[in-house]
Formats: C-alpha cells, structure tokens, sequence
C-alpha cells in the first residue's frame, strides 16, 4: 500500500468505528475512500497533494 494511501487509512481508523462503516475505493480523487455509514450518509476522505495532507468532503444536503 502506498505511503499516502496508508494515510488516509490511518485517518480514517482514527475517526470512525470500523465496523460502523463500509469503505470502497473512490478513484476521483487519489487515494480516495468512500464511506458510508449506517444512516447511508456518505464522505470522501482522500490525498490532498496541493497541501500533502488527508482531507475530506461531506455528503451536501
């Protein structure tokens, strides 16, 4: 798994309860995971390579 991918793995461990979510790669944005809760709410958590960090975008209402 790739140093960045990795990352926003981590991120995501740190943030959600694993077995809560259901994750699948969401190749849009690099590294990007879509996720989806219980409720069917949806975000993307992925590589932000402008700022080199992980970032994220919520499901607009």
């Amino acid at each position: 798994m790739e140093e960045n991918e990795t990352k926003v793995m981590e991120w995501i461990e740190d943030h959600f309860v694993m077995n809560e979510i259901e994750i699948e790669d969401f190749p849009f944005f690099p590294y990007g995971k879509l996720i989806r809760d219980e409720n069917g709410e949806t975000m993307v958590v992925f590589w932000c390579v402008i700022y080199g960090r992980v970032d994220y975008r919520l499901q607009e209402s």
